[in-house]
């Protein structure tokens, strides 16, 4: 369940997804935006308070594109090889000179960050924006004294960095438009959440943990076992080209991610969490969206899946990363 993430941005997932950004932003209209930057300081989701839906467009999309990319490049310099286990007391001199660059690169994307998540008009975006830079930092401050542990809180920054590459993807190549006429927008009602500053977030599972986390785990575990047969197949592949046997399994997988969708959505329900609750409705409309779209799949469509995996292991890997 990538409690153990090597990688960063392009760590591989269960569904298998080579997250490419080909042209710019996509179309589509802004599904729960309002925010309104003069009447609401420079936070432009400040307005937005309605359900969280899938995304067709985002004005921040074409600008994450070098910031994600450039420490992509970055973490190919070695650190992608790194042996994460090993304690910063242990390091040789050029072992600390490739994480303390590691740490310059994560530190310069989250200031880079902070106006993407002022800017985007979508409250979850934000989020995620937010926890990127949250978790960033927290993993740049543990380098001089790193053990193990502080591995999940790069773990949790990349799921968070990745769900918004993927949000982009399914933009950009117009599967999230495509798919969203089926999708009913179906998420917990949005709380109250802590004051927002996107120059300074804060991690949104602190030390303390939260309740939600067991219930979380559990049923991520469960859907981990339930889709296996899911990620045997070729994602590649469009519906028209599947063998009997692929359109079986496919089809089987449908009441398999519903399920887990509806789940989630329950989890953040009974959550008092506001961005625990954010994250689970993203995750769900995102399963939902996949799920609705398996009849007739398209490659496109895995950048939905994707999103989905993404913001689902976010909030697992950050209940992990409390726990260690």
């Amino acid at each position: 369940m990538l409690i153990g993430v090597a990688v960063l941005l392009v760590i591989a997932i269960s569904v298998g997804a080579t997250l490419l950004f080909t042209r710019d932003g996509g179309g589509g209209t802004t599904q729960t935006a309002s925010g309104n930057p003069s009447a609401s300081g420079d936070i432009a989701s400040a307005n937005d308070t309605g359900p969280v839906t899938v995304i067709t467009e985002d004005p921040t999309c074409a600008a994450w594109r070098p910031i994600a990319t450039t420490l992509s490049n970055q973490q190919k310099q070695g650190w992608d090889k790194r042996d994460y286990s090993k304690p910063a007391s242990a390091w040789t001199p050029e072992e600390r000179v490739l994480h303390q660059s590691m740490a310059d690169a994560v530190r310069d994307a989250a200031d880079q960050t902070v106006d993407l998540a002022k800017l985007t008009p979508h409250r979850v975006m934000r989020e995620l924006y937010e926890q990127s830079i949250a978790y960033w930092r927290a993993y740049a401050d543990s380098i001089p004294t790193y053990i193990e542990a502080d591995n999940t809180l790069v773990g949790v920054a990349s799921d968070a960095s990745s769900a918004v590459v993927a949000i982009c993807a399914a933009i950009e190549n117009d599967s999230a438009s495509a798919r969203i006429p089926l999708v009913k927008a179906e998420s917990p009602a949005p709380l109250e959440g802590p004051a927002v500053n996107p120059a300074n977030p804060t991690r949104f599972i602190d030390a303390n943990g939260d309740s939600s986390c067991e219930a979380w785990t559990a049923a991520s575990n469960q859907f981990d076992i339930d889709a296996a047969p899911w990620r045997d197949n070729d994602p590649n592949i469009p519906a028209s080209q599947w063998t009997p046997e692929q359109k079986s399994t496919m089809e089987s997988m449908v009441p398999v991610m519903t399920k887990f969708a509806d789940a989630l959505i329950a989890i953040g329900t009974s959550s008092e969490n506001a961005t625990l609750r954010d994250f689970a409705a993203l995750s769900a409309q995102y399963w939902h969206a996949f799920a609705l779209a398996l009849p007739t799949y398209q490659a496109s469509d895995n950048s939905l899946a994707s999103a989905a995996a993404y913001a689902h292991y976010l909030v697992f890997n950050a209940c992990a990363s409390a726990r260690d």
